[in-house]
C-alpha cells in the first residue's frame, strides 16, 4: 500500500537578483513574468520512503541538497539518500551557479540563504499531508518541439513523454510526475524577466485541469534544445528568438499529452515502492590551480575594461570563479556522486547528476526490462555536461571547460551505475 502527499511552495526570488545560465547577461532581473516553485511529493510504502522535489532552477547544488536532506530527514525520519532534489535546468531563474556578467545586483545572498528552508518546508508539508493512494503510469510522445543542437539535421532526440499518476481513493489527483527531454531554454539571454520557462507551463497546464501538484522532471537533455517558432537551424544555439508565447505553447503541448496519459491509465492500490541507491566516483579533467589572488587580478582587469575587452574579461572571470568552486567542491579531482532509483509496479525512474546527453539516457532506457523507464537529469549535484565519449572527439561547446569538467568516460560510468541500480530494483521486487 502506498501513502502519498504533495505540496508546492513558491521560491520566486526578489527582483534585482541576477539570472543564471547565460554568461552574457549584464543586468539583474527586471521583473517577474511567472512565479517559480518547488513542487514536492513524498511516497511511503511498508518498507521504503521517498521524498522528491522538482525546483524551477538551473541546478540543485550539493550544498542545497545536503541542507535540505538534513532538515527533512530530521523532521520526517526519511533516510537522507532517499531524498532527491531535482532541477528542471531553468535558465530564467536566480543565479545558483553564477553564470552572468552582472556587476551590481541585490538580494542574491539573502535568497540563497533562505532557499533550503523554503524547499524543505514544501517537502515537510507534503509528508504531513500523505494519505492512501493508488498509482498508475503510461507513456506517449510529443513530436516536433525539440532538436539535437549538435547535429540539427540527423541527431538523436527523445520525444517520449512519461507520466506517473498518484490519486486518492476518490480518484482525485494527488500528484503527477511528468518526464520529457529538452533544455529549458525557450527564453534566451535577452530575457531579464523571472520565469519558469516551458517546464513551469507544463506543470501549470496539468494542475489547471487535473488539480494536484505536477512535478516536471527533465530527462537526458544535454544536447537537446527547443524547436520553437523562429528557431534557425544554422544558428540553433541562438535562443534570442524565444518568446513567452513560445514557452507557454510548448508547455501546453507537453502538458496536454501528459493530461491525455493521466486520464488513460488505470491506477492500482496494491502497488509498492522499491528504492535503490549507488555512489560512484567520476574523474574530473585537469583544472589549473585557481587562487584567490588570480581571481582578484581578473576582477581588477574587469573593473578597468570596456567594450569587447570587458566581455572577454568577464568570461575569464566567470570561468575562474566556477572552476574555483569545482576545486573546492571536489578537491581530490574526483566527483563522488550518486545515482538513485525507484520502482512502482512496472514503472522505474533513475535519477542522475548533470546535463546528460540524450544517447546516454536512451542507453539506460534500452537496458531496462521494464515497461516504463524514466531517466531524470540534474539531480542532487552540480556536475555540468555529461557527453558521450564520441562527443569529446567531435568537439564543440558542451565538451569544453568550464561547462564540461568530467573526463570522457563519465557518461559510461553513470550509465553503468544506472543499470546496476535498475538491477537492484528488480532484485528488491
Amino acid at each position: 500500500m502506498l501513502e502519498v502527499g504533495a505540496s508546492k511552495v513558491r521560491i520566486t526570488p526578489p527582483i534585482g537578483v541576477p539570472l543564471d545560465g547565460y554568461a552574457s547577461r549584464d543586468k539583474p532581473s527586471q521583473g517577474i513574468h511567472d512565479h517559480l516553485y518547488a513542487r514536492c511529493v513524498t511516497i511511503n510504502s511498508e518498507e521504503h520512503g521517498l521524498a522528491l522535489v522538482s525546483i524551477d532552477l538551473l541546478y540543485a547544488t550539493r550544498d542545497l541538497t545536503e541542507k535540505v536532506r538534513e532538515i527533512v530527514s530530521r523532521e520526517t525520519g526519511f533516510q537522507k539518500e532517499s531524498i532527491a532534489v531535482v532541477a528542471v535546468h531553468n535558465h530564467s531563474g536566480p543565479s545558483i551557479v553564477g553564470f552572468h556578467m552582472v556587476r551590481r545586483y541585490s538580494f542574491l545572498e539573502e535568497y540563497l540563504n533562505l532557499l533550503p528552508g523554503l524547499v524543505s518546508s514544501g517537502i515537510i508539508r507534503a509528508f504531513n499531508s500523505k494519505r492512501r493512494a493508488r498509482a498508475g503510469y503510461g507513456r506517449g510522445e510529443v513530436k516536433g518541439w525539440t532538436i539535437n543542437r549538435r547535429k540539427p539535421d540527423a541527431g538523436t532526440r527523445d520525444e517520449e513523454l512519461i507520466a506517473l499518476r498518484f490519486e486518492d481513493y476518490e480518484g482525485r489527483l494527488i500528484s503527477a510526475l511528468v518526464n520529457y527531454t529538452c533544455h529549458a531554454v525557450v527564453l534566451g539571454a535577452n530575457n531579464y524577466m523571472i520565469s519558469g520557462d516551458y517546464p513551469g507551463y507544463v506543470s501549470r497546464t496539468v494542475e489547471a485541469i487535473e488539480g494536484g501538484v505536477c512535478l516536471f522532471l527533465n530527462g537526458a537533455f544535454g544536447d537537446i534544445n527547443p524547436l520553437t517558432l523562429g528557431t534557425r537551424i544554422d544558428r540553433v544555439y541562438d535562443r534570442s528568438i524565444g518568446r513567452f508565447e513560445d514557452a507557454i505553447r510548448m508547455g501546453r503541448a507537453i502538458g496536454g499529452e501528459a493530461i491525455k496519459i493521466l486520464n488513460s491509465i488505470e491506477c492500482k492500490g496494491d502497488l509498492t515502492l522499491s528504492f535503490a541507491y549507488r555512489r560512484v566516483k567520476v574523474r574530473l579533467r585537469p583544472i589549473p590551480e585557481i587562487t584567490e589572488d588570480y581571481i582578484d587580478k581578473i576582477e581588477d582587469e574587469f573593473k578597468r575594461a570596456s567594450g569587447k575587452d570587458a566581455e572577454e574579461t568577464i568570461f575569464k572571470l566567470l570561468s575562474a570563479r566556477y572552476l574555483k568552486f569545482i576545486q573546492t567542491t571536489f578537491p581530490q579531482g574526483l566527483a563522488d556522486v550518486e545515482v538513485q532509483g525507484f520502482k512502482i509496479g512496472n514503472f522505474v525512474a533513475v535519477l542522475l547528476p548533470g546535463e546528460v546527453f540524450v544517447d546516454l539516457g536512451l542507453a539506460i532506457k534500452s537496458y531496462s526490462r521494464d515497461y516504463v523507464t524514466m531517466v531524470v537529469g540534474c539531480a542532487n549535484n552540480l556536475l555540468g555536461y555529461i557527453p558521450t565519449e564520441e562527443s569529446f572527439s567531435e568537439g564543440g561547446y558542451e565538451v569544453n571547460l568550464p561547462v564540461c569538467i568530467v573526463e570522457r568516460d563519465a557518461g559510461k560510468i553513470l550509465v553503468e551505475a544506472a543499470c546496476k541500480v535498475i538491477d537492484d530494483l528488480f532484485k528488491g521486487g
